[in-house]
């Protein structure tokens, strides 16, 4: 008997002792691998019964709970020797395919190898796991709280592999219906995700939509606008709200008639939507009334209403080469609400009295019904400003205000530059179309007319800004990157301009240096340096002022028909006017700030999209021509090349600059020659041969020519 207690209890100590060895040698293996799932645990430790596979499970398990494991989709992670928390928020993955967890701007984003973002995609929400181990902090994918789209354009790659890119992703996915293949041979089209478990390298997919050939604009404009996530068709509640608006016979209530005073508009040759005017009156040698009008739109649109809801989730409008996605219905944006001629409008008014110096010496807001008298483009206005010989087509009675206004707004814009607001003078490609071809390209420039209008929305936004004070989104910008402010410089000194004085106010230096190098063959690299080293703007309850354009307060009111912070800012100064509290909490105004910066980044991102997608489209019969160019950016990969006849970019692989090995010099900008020394810098001119135009890739591959 005693016996049989004693061999018991040496069995229990055995026993006890194994599985203390079992647990080190899981914890070793673990620690070691830093990830590591079970199937691969099991197989380092040669274990394949069902009953030791059993005993595995359990010890993992009883390892969790004390605290010494952790579980993320399948894999096992160690806590030896770190710290490690949990966090739920979006997922960035970048060009590389490294993933980033971003973090509020006072923090650091948190890195996520590619093998620990199992099946997450480019902005997702997704939970992670924070591993602070030695002071580095990594993330690995938990899981996926929910997927940034349910429909993703793909493509058919060179390997005639269906691939799904998303932001710097690409993944291999599986056809759940093998006999759909050939429809979409060529084509682009949409798929959604049937199946895809967190430890499955592809997932199973079914075809969603297609879109049309590739190459062809429409199918490629549709491709864009699905992966940027634009709403392009407004649901059938939505539309039908618009046709019970009746703007008939518009009735003065409650507004100023404005409707005698000279009135006009200036807009692109090509708009249809005229959210603002300008009205003028003379009432002295040296003082004029001039009235900002601005579209009433949210006299139609009412808040929570469909139209209300709608405007709100799509945030603005989206401008894509020859088409527009609009943010309110055709019906409100083009006709009910534009401040079309010769018709009665409902408009959102800012009156100023302001002297030939440009001096404010009264504003005042008001509502107001307006007559415009006539549609200016900006081409017109800038005939009437430089006295052409055309103008005299023109209604005399306009040309002395609008040169007046001309005087007014250079005097206005000398005083911003003077405060140290940052003027920019980067010119954006234009495309000439006839129908969905592209005839040609050509430069926007901003010219005297186009400022004229700009001054007078500045001014209106600002005052604005200055009456709500306090509860407003606001549009906010913050202080550059000082590491970027100094390369700037420091790449603008290699031209030969004057180093950064830290002392000295850098909204004047910068404007200085943009102002020296204009029209000289760095004038767009110093602006797209100078574009690069500045925060992104953004909107917000929590005002924080307006570095660009060195104010204390700024927000946007002049666009009611194209971005919803406008209307939100119209509905607040109304109430302001009225004496009425706004029913509108700040919480809620937290939300539309957050929505309507995200979908200005993507209508952005899906403007850059398109503008790279027409340039291809134009250099596709223009194989083997050659151009001079000028280099507009150096990356390790290779360097970027903007065409001097067509203004279109397209890129110079590494491998094909001959003759020597080339490295990055990130600091200034170049590829340096280790036999040669012979380098390649941002402003160098060179000569270039189209070798591929990549509709697909949206990429214009270049070759030197000697």
């Amino acid at each position: 008997m005693k016996n049989d207690i004693l061999k018991k209890i040496r069995f229990v100590k055995m026993k006890r002792k194994q599985k203390k060895k079992l647990e080190s040698k899981i914890l070793k293996m673990v620690n070691k691998s830093s990830k590591i799932n079970f199937k691969e645990i099991g197989d380092r430790l040669r274990l394949s019964k069902k009953k030791d596979l059993k005993i595995l499970k359990k010890k993992l398990r009883s390892l969790k709970e004390k605290g010494k494991l952790s579980a993320s989709l399948n894999n096992y992670i160690s806590f030896s020797g770190s710290q490690i928390k949990t966090r739920t928020g979006y997922l960035e993955i970048v060009r590389s395919g490294t993933g980033f967890f971003l973090t509020p701007e006072d923090e650091q984003d948190i890195k996520i190898p590619r093998n620990n973002l199992a099946n997450a995609l480019n902005n997702d929400l997704v939970e992670i796991q924070v591993i602070n181990k030695n002071g580095k902090k990594t993330g690995t994918i938990i899981e996926i709280r929910k997927r940034d789209k349910n429909v993703y354009p793909a493509i058919i790659d060179k390997k005639n592999k269906i691939t799904l890119k998303s932001g710097g992703r690409k993944v291999e996915c599986i056809l759940k219906n093998k006999k759909e293949y050939s429809r979409i041979k060529g084509k682009r089209f949409t798929i959604g995700l049937e199946k895809w478990e967190p430890n499955e390298i592809k997932p199973t997919v079914i075809i969603n939509e297609i879109l049309g050939d590739i190459g062809e604009i429409n199918a490629e404009i549709k491709n864009i606008i699905i992966d940027n996530k634009i709403k392009n068709i407004f649901p059938k509640e939505v539309l039908k709200e618009v046709t019970q608006i009746n703007e008939t016979n518009e009735k003065i209530v409650d507004r100023e008639d404005y409707r005698k005073q000279l009135t006009f508009t200036i807009d692109p040759d090509n708009a249809k939507d005229f959210d603002d005017a300008l009205s003028f009156k003379n009432l002295n040698d040296n003082t004029f009334e001039i009235g900002v009008h601005i579209a009433d739109v949210s006299s139609y649109v009412r808040p929570d209403t469909q139209l209300d809801k709608e405007a709100r989730k799509r945030g603005t409008s989206v401008y894509l080469a020859n088409r527009v996605v609009p943010m309110l219905p055709e019906k409100l944006s083009n006709e009910i609400c534009s401040l079309e001629p010769k018709k009665n409008k409902r408009a959102f008014s800012i009156i100023f009295t302001i002297d030939k110096q440009g001096n404010i010496l009264n504003d005042r807001a008001t509502k107001t019904m307006i007559l415009s008298d006539h549609r200016f483009t900006y081409s017109d206005v800038q005939s009437i400003i430089e006295n052409k010989k055309e103008t005299k087509r023109l209604n005399k009675k306009f040309e002395k205000p609008i040169r007046i206004l001309n005087e007014i707004s250079k005097k206005i814009r000398k005083k911003r530059q003077e405060r140290g607001a940052i003027f920019f003078n980067k010119k954006e490609v234009g495309f000439k179309f006839n129908g969905d071809k592209i005839d040609g390209t050509y430069l926007r420039e901003s010219k005297e007319s186009h400022k004229l209008v700009e001054e007078f929305m500045l001014l209106t936004n600002i005052v604005v800004a200055e009456k709500l004070k306090k509860k407003a989104i606001f549009r906010i910008h913050d202080k550059p990157d000082e590491n970027k402010v100094a390369n700037l410089f420091s790449v603008a000194e290699s031209f030969g301009h004057k180093k950064l004085d830290k002392k000295k106010n850098i909204g004047k230096q910068m404007n200085n240096l943009l102002l020296q190098a204009y029209e000289k063959k760095e004038s767009n690299i110093l602006n797209l340096l100078a574009l690069r080293s500045m925060s992104k703007a953004e909107y917000s309850t929590k005002n924080i002022g307006h570095h660009g354009l060195s104010l204390s307060r700024y927000l946007h009111f002049t666009s009611p028909i194209r971005r919803y912070p406008d209307i939100i800012c119209h509905r607040l100064l109304s109430s302001l006017l009225t004496k009425k509290e706004n029913s509108l909490k700040i919480e809620e105004m937290n939300k539309i700030s957050t929505i309507s910066t995200q979908k200005e980044k993507d209508a952005t991102k899906a403007e850059r999209q398109t503008i790279k997608l027409m340039q291809t489209l134009f250099m596709k019969d223009k194989l083997g021509k050659k151009f001079r160019g000028i280099i507009s950016g150096v990356t390790e990969r290779g360097i970027y090349v903007e065409m001097e006849k067509n203004f279109c970019e397209g890129f110079v692989e590494i491998r094909r600059l001959q003759n020597d090995y080339f490295y990055f010099d990130i600091e200034n900008h170049r590829l340096v020659g280790e036999i040669t020394e012979k380098t390649y810098q941002l402003g160098d001119t060179l000569n270039v041969i189209v070798e591929r135009a990549d509709v697909m890739q949206r990429e214009i591959i270049l070759d030197i020519s000697n």
